[in-house]
């Protein structure tokens, strides 16, 4: 089966970031559609491929048959802040045998996780509950938030992970409404209206109430303290001269890879390839614009 039909953002920078070798292992953190495991592999280069959701993993199962069958490529379903244990298992399962040489992280959220109507990412499915959870095996949906967190709590989040301009208005509407109806706070287009009916007249190509669904979606998924935990262990499963590949698509995001990789450097732990983030380039910007506030950083680890 062709596995090319979608092509992720910076997919050319992020494969020659990790300098795939054939016959060496790399971590693809966040599978997704398989779109960078799928050219590791074209390079012959070995993939252990992980993702949270259940439905990406089954439909990888099929779509990369052949890979699994030759051993090129080993498919786990798990959050990556699990990647030590992760890796750790299938060693002594003698499923996975040799170094890591590369580990890749796109921290973005796949177009067909935000489009799934059972998630509640989309404001185009206003009848969908209010869960955002991207693993379904988390105990805490985003209603579930709204219903029992402060006006200050709800600021807090709406300022630091959503950079909501109009946070402590619409955290106030929320505990407003949660005290009269709290339904309300159950489906998607009630949380859009009320959004919508607190904020001044939407402004560039932003919906108006794609801050707060980002803020929300990072909480419920604990996405940034997931990160944090991860990247050191990544930079001691990483073979010495490998090198950690992060996609970062907002400043929450690429915030905590920022200073890491910084405070490694300094450390002599390794170095940063580029200083500054690597962009993508304007082709790709005008064929996906989705691509434009993406930053890609690499780390390589000392020999």
């Amino acid at each position: 089966m062709n596995n090319k039909t979608h092509q992720p953002v910076m997919l050319k920078e992020a494969i020659d970031a990790l300098q795939v070798k054939a016959g060496r292992w790399y971590v693809d953190a966040t599978f997704g559609r398989g779109g960078h495991s799928q050219a590791i592999l074209d390079q012959g280069g070995r993939v252990v491929g992980l993702d949270f959701d259940e439905q990406t993993i089954d439909l990888a199962r099929r779509r990369f048959s052949e890979a699994l069958e030759n051993n090129s490529l080993i498919l786990v379903r798990e959050n990556f802040d699990k990647l030590t244990q992760i890796i750790e298992q299938l060693k002594q399962e003698k499923v996975l045998s040799g170094q890591i040489w590369g580990i890749l992280f796109d921290f973005g959220t796949s177009t067909d996780q935000l489009m799934a109507e059972d998630r509640g990412l989309s404001f185009e499915h206003r009848q969908a509950k209010l869960d955002m959870r991207l693993d379904n095996r988390l105990g805490v949906k985003a209603s579930d938030l709204l219903k029992v967190l402060t006006v200050k709590q709800l600021t807090q989040i709406f300022e630091d992970l959503g950079g909501e301009e109009q946070a402590k208005k619409i955290a106030k509407a929320i505990v407003r409404v949660r005290e009269n109806n709290p339904a309300d706070l159950e489906v998607v287009g009630s949380l859009v209206a009320l959004i919508s009916a607190n904020k001044s007249r939407r402004s560039g190509h932003l919906h108006p109430a794609t801050k707060v669904f980002q803020a929300l979606r990072i909480a419920v998924n604990d996405e940034l303290d997931n990160i944090e935990r991860v990247l050191p262990q990544a930079l001691a499963l990483v073979n010495p001269g490998g090198r950690i590949v992060t996609i970062a698509f907002h400043e929450g995001e690429d915030r905590p890879v920022k200073q890491i990789f910084a405070e490694w450097e300094e450390q002599e732990k390794g170095v940063r390839i580029s200083k500054k983030p690597i962009q993508p380039t304007e082709t790709e910007i005008n064929q996906n614009p989705r691509s434009r506030s993406a930053k890609l950083r690499i780390f390589e680890r000392k020999e």
